[in-house]
């Protein structure tokens, strides 16, 4: 009983502590990039301000028929756009905490908790998701992918349940039209989320098939409405005038990166995958690898959802957080498995583990916090610099752009990877945060401001 409330403890402790670092990193990442266009509050695609829901239902048209199909990225920041920045940072953190749960409920399976499985989700998403700050910490980023991935998340973790429980979860039809919703917005959600998403529920379709589980009609309904949120992901009008704008890259050139970040980002966990799949082959007995054939198909999730991208006109690396996603499941499933075949000895060793990488993980997070605290003082003083100088009439401004005083050693604050003001007027993030502040140009240069 004692030890039982020591673990206890560590968990809840693991979870205060997780989501403090994670709420104090979103406190101090300011808005910046896309986040402009949105705190502009503007019909999308006109320059008149939305004065209602009408308007507001107007500018998610426009976007739609002109730039994409992502309407729930765009809804969702939207609407944390009027509201105070606290409030994106404590919602935005809960919706990380929920992501890791839910990650870990699926992998968990039916096997009793496991601190050190929670933990490692953490540490390995911090560590190999590229691109973390633009995911987890800008407003635009994380309405488009770690928001849209809960609904993913939520519909594969229906399925695992279902696996479980033989067939036998949620078997009542009146389970289908929240299922087809459900089905619906997850396919919807984010292009090769939602494809890598749709390959894990076709192949558990035939895993149901395969054991003989009598496939209900919420099962049915939950695939139609993923195939048809899907088709009105990639069928946006938007999508094509949008792929117009970015640089088309060959498609032999694009396979290559794909497999250069295939090795980068996936190759640990992988290697890791790998090599859980030869340990469950040698202890557990034939008929007792259901886990090992799940596992196998958020592997080809994570293939699918990588390789659909030679499909666009770019691969950028934030695209890739939803297939390290489905392969640290994948790991995940196996490694939970092969908990009942652990002896003290690797219950002690894999505790140790997991600790180790949580003391490594929360000083990588207190250096994001440094840096990130850099991006927050920096953007005051340049936004009261703005403010002022616009009050004393100045329309054309050239203000400093964000630096670090000292090498970035995490790299996960809000800044890596995006652009902050350049030198060019004519930028698209130059003239969004004109638009946004009100002034004719701003132009961003080192040094003190002018």
């Amino acid at each position: 009983m004692k030890k039982i409330n020591i673990t206890k403890t560590m968990s809840v402790s693991a979870v205060i502590v997780l989501a403090a670092c994670m709420f104090v990193i979103n406190y101090l990442s300011p808005y910046i990039a896309d986040d402009y266009i949105s705190l502009s509050h503007k019909v999308w695609g006109t320059g008149r301000k939305i004065s209602g829901f009408g308007d507001f239902c107007r500018s998610i048209y426009n976007f739609y028929l002109n730039w994409g199909g992502r309407v729930e990225g765009t809804v969702c920041a939207a609407i944390f756009s009027y509201l105070p920045p606290a409030v994106f940072d404590l919602f935005n953190t809960l919706c990380y905490m929920i992501v890791t749960l839910l990650i870990y409920l699926i992998c968990r399976g039916d096997q009793t908790d496991n601190l050190p499985l929670y933990l490692g989700i953490h540490v390995l998403l911090w560590v190999f998701v590229p691109d973390y700050g633009q995911i987890m910490f800008w407003m635009c980023g994380s309405a488009n992918y770690l928001w849209a991935s809960v609904w993913i998340l939520l519909l594969l973790y229906f399925y695992r349940r279902y696996t479980i429980s033989n067939g036998t979860l949620f078997a009542g039809r009146a389970y289908s039209i929240p299922a087809f919703l459900l089905g619906f917005l997850a396919g919807a959600a984010m292009e090769n989320m939602s494809a890598g998403m749709l390959v894990i529920l076709t192949l558990h379709i035939a895993f149901y098939y395969k054991y003989k589980y009598k496939i209900h009609l919420p099962v049915l309904a939950s695939y139609l409405g993923s195939l048809l949120g899907f088709a009105f992901l990639v069928l946006a009008p938007g999508n094509s005038a949008r792929s117009k704008e970015e640089i088309e890259l060959s498609v032999l050139f694009k396979f290559f990166v794909i497999c250069y970040y295939w090795a980068m980002f996936i190759g640990v966990i992988g290697i890791l995958w790998l090599v859980l799949n030869v340990i469950i082959k040698a202890v557990l007995p034939h008929d007792d690898r259901k886990a090992a054939c799940e596992s196998l198909l958020y592997m080809c999730g994570a293939a699918a959802a990588a390789y659909c991208m030679l499909a666009a006109p770019s691969s950028p690396e934030r695209t890739w957080y939803i297939v390290c996603v489905y392969a640290l499941t994948a790991a995940g499933i196996l490694y939970s498995a092969l908990l009942p075949c652990q002896t003290a000895l690797i219950r002690k060793a894999a505790g140790l583990a997991a600790s180790g990488a949580m003391v490594l993980l929360l000083v990588s997070m207190a250096d994001t916090m440094y840096a990130s605290y850099e991006i927050s003082v920096q953007t005051k003083e340049r936004e009261a610099y703005i403010m002022e100088q616009k009050a004393l009439g100045n329309m054309n401004l050239e203000v400093p752009v964000i630096t670090h005083k000292y090498p970035l050693r995490a790299h996960h604050d809000v800044l890596t990877g995006l652009s902050d003001l350049t030198a060019d007027a004519d930028f698209w993030i130059n003239e969004a945060a004109a638009d946004y502040f009100g002034v004719d140009s701003i132009v961003g240069t080192a040094g003190e401001v002018r």
